[in-house]
């Protein structure tokens, strides 16, 4: 007979969790207590890579080595199946932070990644040939697409009430308006909202960091790489949009958008590319990611319910970590199952 599984969470951690249990033939529902696809893995830039990986910890970089040749095959299954097309692009990506050169060079050469240094205005820049984007609205809507077809049951704008049970083994799990949700397996992937569905409301172990970015329109000019400085990026989309981002604000589940954090991003914008002051500002919006520590997420089976599954906390790399943490989950559930 076949298992269940309900995945809590529509964003890219949900969506490429749920495409890894459908390939291993599990009856998949996903739940969202917004759209499907929405909140930060749509209002992210959708970089492949973590901006700097000489700065994060070991296990943060293995769980997104990879992740851009698996995007690339995807985009290329989405784009038959459903006829959008992803834009996946191997942009490279441009490091003015001359501090970090000695650094990068030694990490790129002990990881076996690309990795040069160029001259740019007499300044010596780290180029990483090899980092790609994906364009993150087309991707997740091919993603839903795709999904529905392949028979994931979607149920959207339905929000989860806390897990609360005495027993080690949850039956079924409260949706508002007195739904049952009943599966054999339970995976947890809410992003900003994981703690809430998970009741660790006193002591939340994810929590929101609200990350702004501006649009430009699109621009006569074409940006050889991505480009990075000072913990700011520009990306240009393939039809000439260019995007600027990102703060971090720990302002907890507030998504409003501020005049301060446009200033900021369009100083930094102009700064590094002044064709831009040329270009008026189009658009800004903001995500809440799931912050967690170090941004070492949890991927594991729940410590007290045995069919509950943890894919929480991936703060700024959900995106990037997504395919393997999907497929840790998938194989934990078939192991266990």
């Amino acid at each position: 007979m076949t298992k269940k599984v309900a995945v809590i969470g529509g964003g890219i951690v949900g969506c490429i969790t749920s495409f890894f249990l459908i390939k291993k033939g599990y009856e998949v529902t996903l739940i969202d207590q917004s759209a499907i696809g929405q909140e930060a893995s749509w209002a992210g830039a959708g970089i492949l890579s973590p901006l700097l990986p000489w700065n994060y910890q070991d296990n943060v970089n293995n769980l997104c080595f990879g992740s851009a040749d698996f995007y690339h095959s995807l985009s290329e299954t989405l784009k038959q199946d459903t006829g959008i097309d992803p834009e996946w692009i191997e942009s490279g990506m441009l490091v003015y932070d001359e501090y970090d050169k000695d650094l990068g060079m030694n990490w790129c050469q002990k990881n076996n990644i690309e990795i040069k240094q160029i001259q740019i205005e007499k300044k010596s820049c780290l180029l990483l040939p090899h980092v790609a984007q994906i364009r993150n609205p087309r991707l997740l809507k091919a993603l839903k697409i795709y999904l529905i077809k392949n028979n994931v049951v979607m149920i959207e704008h339905k929000k989860v009430n806390p897990i609360s049970d005495s027993n080690n083994f949850i039956h079924h799990l409260q949706v508002e308006n007195n739904i049952n949700l009943e599966a054999d397996f339970y995976v947890v992937a809410s992003g900003a909202w994981s703690s809430n569905v998970l009741n660790e409301i006193e002591t939340p172990k994810i929590r929101p960091i609200r990350g702004q970015l501006i649009q430009y329109p699109a621009i006569k000019e074409k940006l050889p790489y991505i480009l990075y400085k000072d913990d700011f990026y520009l990306v240009q989309r393939q039809d000439g949009v260019v995007l600027g981002g990102s703060t971090k604000e720990d302002v907890g589940f507030d998504k409003s958008i501020t005049e301060e954090a446009r200033n900021s991003l369009q100083q930094k914008a102009e700064s590094l590319l002044p064709i831009l002051k040329n270009y008026k500002i189009e658009n800004q919006w903001s995500g809440l990611r799931p912050g967690s520590d170090g941004n070492v997420p949890m991927i594991e089976k729940h410590h007290k319910y045995n069919n509950v599954y943890l894919n929480v906390g991936h703060y700024r790399y959900g995106l990037t970590m997504a395919p393997k943490a999907a497929r840790i989950i998938t194989d934990l559930i078939t192991l266990n199952g």
